[in-house]
């Protein structure tokens, strides 16, 4: 199902389970009857033509996810309910196999996990994923990429070794800096740094081409480059070639729930974050400028790559002097 913008999202209740189906860690779960696994996006600064969100919202609880507005389709608008309510997508099987086998023929790409993660604690039970990796394995020539931070993702290596021997498979594993504390607070529900890393290597020694997502970067909490350095020593060390590293983007109500949670933990970022972000949706300027080299000699020294699909983002034209 597509949804764009300036058109008022369809009356989802009658696709929606209307009882929570179980409940674990303060998480409920509840069933959402949909058509199909895949959807097409339109977007022509986006290097995949297919998307596919098992769910919709995520039990990982990262602070500064951008998807939580995907919520307000099913009429919630408190953001924070994004990681306490996940809909499990049931009932698309026919049609996605039907669209996948075209999929194929046509030889586009497929990106599993943009707007929530595929591989987050609900997954285990459900195996909406894991089903879905099943159809794929079925074909040849399948071009799938794979975004996450779970390692739950290592349940399904059988799978992914198959797919490897047939078609292009890549995982783009999420991680922003080695600071387990701050990672904790960040994404209190996410695995561990070195829980991550250890995926990346099981991952890349399996033959999977395996990319390093360090980003968001969260300016005055992950931007330091002695921090960024380490982080791409280990991905290195880990196996993986290739990395894409971006500033954080905060649209609303993204915005207020991370400066919510700011205010919270880290109070004195909070009027920078405030004034620099005002009235804007992406960071420019000499910070921005020094970020993406700092980025950019950092991957050169530990022989990264950046990630194949990497586009950059088109900031808006503000000189800020904040963080300069």
């Amino acid at each position: 199902m597509r949804i764009r913008p300036g058109i008022p999202a369809p009356n989802l209740a009658p696709l929606m389970g209307q009882q929570t189906v179980r409940e674990r860690g303060g998480v409920q779960y509840r069933e959402l009857r949909s058509r199909s696994l895949l959807n097409r996006c339109d977007s022509p600064r986006m290097p995949f033509q297919w998307t596919v969100n098992p769910y919709r919202g995520c039990a990982f609880g990262c602070r500064y996810c951008y998807a939580t507005y995907t919520h307000e389709f099913m009429g919630i608008a408190e953001p924070e309910e994004f990681h306490r309510l996940v809909y499990v997508k049931v009932g698309a099987e026919a049609e996605t196999a039907r669209r996948l086998a075209a999929v194929v023929r046509r030889g586009q790409t497929i990106a599993l996990g943009t707007a929530t993660d595929p591989y987050q604690p609900g997954e285990a039970e459900s195996r909406v994923t894991r089903r879905f990796l099943e159809l794929v394995a079925q074909h040849r020539g399948v071009r799938l990429g794979i975004t996450t931070k779970g390692a739950l993702i290592l349940r399904d290596l059988d799978l992914l070794r198959r797919i490897h021997g047939r078609s292009r498979v890549s995982v783009h594993f999420s991680l922003t800096t080695l600071d387990a504390d701050l990672l904790r607070k960040l994404e209190p529900w996410a695995p561990p740094p070195e829980v991550r890393l250890e995926a990346l290597r099981r991952l890349a020694e399996a033959g999977i081409e395996v990319a390093l997502n360090a980003m968001p970067i969260l300016p005055g909490l992950t931007d330091a480059e002695p921090g960024l350095d380490a982080l791409f020593a280990r991905a290195a060390a880990a196996g993986v070639h290739r990395a894409a590293a971006r500033l954080l983007f905060l649209r609303s109500p993204t915005k207020e729930k991370y400066l919510r949670w700011l205010a919270a933990e880290f109070p004195r970022y909070l009027e920078a974050y405030q004034q620099a972000y005002a009235g804007r949706v992406y960071l420019a300027g000499r910070y921005q400028q020094r970020v993406r080299a700092m980025v950019e000699r950092l991957l050169v020294k530990h022989g990264l790559a950046p990630r194949r699909d990497e586009k950059e983002d088109e900031p808006e034209p503000q000189q800020l002097v904040l963080w300069a």
